[in-house]
């Protein structure tokens, strides 16, 4: 039987100087999908800018070796280097994981909507590689569907924040009142998006939009009511702005620290805070060391995540629950998909000793008439229904490990 595998790594397990290097960009999938295929016969990539996970299928006992290897290569980082920040499930716990991750339980903000789109993108990406298949397909599908379940039951979602949303809280702890600051958005995507329409939220007006593609920049500054740079201009942006949130989805370093040397040169005394939401990172770490900076990674919405989690332990309680019975739900349809054919076969063998039996003992009583045979047919039918009603039922629940020792049991190895 094939079972169900993961590696992942997410902010729990990894920093992010590590989760970016081991990251899929959205553009570069494909790609990594093709290359996946060289190692696993099936898999699907959940890429998000706190987690990375592979979903796997393996035959009989788990082996992580294949996406291991692909994840060490994808990386540049050596297998026994990058084995510590991974963690492997299999089964079971693996379903669960997925559930909670498509629920928002496992994210760095607590209930946050963004990761469901998340997992929905990669269940299509792998459909579009061709990579995906039983049991995996319907994983995912279920997941999105737990995903809607959790949110529509209880209130984990209720004004839920998301990592967008805590950037800008963050901003509002060093300023105060926004109003005042001249905010620089570097990224129109999703992301980008969220963050300016939390930024209109809570009052600011001033804000600059730049992106690699003008046309999307200059199409988000005009829903927020903001104005447009285009990416090449983005030094002379930098000088005039307070605050810098950067969340561009390059996979390299787009600020360096000499450009922000030169923005700090152009400004007053008052510090320009630079905060990057991006894995991999936008702005180059080095930048730290530039007098007059104050620069947060992904890593520092800590005190926003903290109180959001104390905001919605009790309904993840709730959820929890949800996913405890949409893992039993999965669980028991792959059993009893698997045990399908011995069931049958079951089911087949009974019938053919059923009617030979009643064949003989309808030869040696001759003179019954065609309703008593029909009596006695209805009768061996419910004899056989009743005793097989309870090893069906048991098989439906037990796994694919389980198979052999029924087909001995049942006579059935033939």
């Amino acid at each position: 039987m094939e079972r169900i595998i993961l590696v992942g790594l997410n902010h729990k397990t990894a920093p992010v100087p590590i989760r970016e290097r081991v990251a899929f960009s959205p553009g570069h999938l494909g790609e990594a999908l093709e290359a996946l295929s060289d190692r696993i016969p099936h898999g699907i990539i959940l890429s998000t800018c706190n987690r990375t996970e592979v979903y796997a299928t393996s035959n009989g006992h788990p082996s992580f070796d294949g996406v291991f290897e692909f994840l060490g290569a994808h990386s540049g980082i050596p297998v026994k280097e990058l084995s510590p920040y991974l963690y492997t499930l299999d089964e079971g716990d693996a379903v669960r994981h997925l559930f909670r991750v498509a629920a928002g339980l496992e994210s760095m903000i607590v209930g946050e909507y963004e990761v469901l789109g998340q997992v929905r993108q990669a269940l299509e990406e792998a459909k579009a590689g061709g990579l995906i298949a039983s049991p995996l397909l319907e994983l995912f599908q279920q997941a999105v569907g737990v995903g809607r379940r959790v949110r529509e039951e209880t209130d984990i979602s209720r004004n839920a924040a998301s990592v967008s949303s805590a950037a800008v809280a963050l901003a509002k702890s060093h300023f105060g009142n926004l109003k005042r600051c001249q905010v620089l958005l570097v990224g129109a995507g999703e992301a980008g998006a969220l963050v300016a329409k939390a930024l209109v939220k809570i009052g600011t007006c001033q804000v600059t939009v730049t992106n690699r593609s003008y046309t999307k920049a200059a199409a988000l500054a005009s829903e927020v009511g903001g104005t447009a740079v285009p990416l090449h201009q983005l030094g002379e942006a930098l000088g005039r702005a307070d605050i810098l949130i950067s969340c561009s989805g390059a996979p390299h370093y787009i600020i360096e620290p000499e450009a922000i040397r030169q923005a700090v040169g152009a400004r007053s005394s008052q510090p320009i805070l630079l905060i990057d939401i991006a894995v991999p990172r936008d702005i180059d770490p080095a930048v730290r060391d530039v007098e007059g900076v104050i620069l947060h990674d992904i890593d520092d919405l800590s005190s926003v995540v903290k109180a959001n989690r104390e905001l919605r332990e009790r309904e993840a309680d709730k959820a929890a629950a949800i996913i405890e019975d949409e893992v039993s739900r999965f669980i028991d349809w792959r059993n009893s998909r698997d045990m399908a054919p011995m069931i049958k076969a079951l089911v087949g063998k009974a019938e053919e000793i059923r009617t030979t039996q009643l064949a003989r003992t309808l030869e040696e009583i001759p003179g019954l008439s065609a309703e008593d045979r029909e009596r006695l047919d209805a009768m061996t039918r419910a004899i056989v229904k009743k005793l097989l009603h309870s090893p069906i039922s048991c098989l439906k629940k037990y796994n694919g490990n389980h198979i052999e020792v029924a087909r001995k049991v049942f006579g059935l190895e033939d």
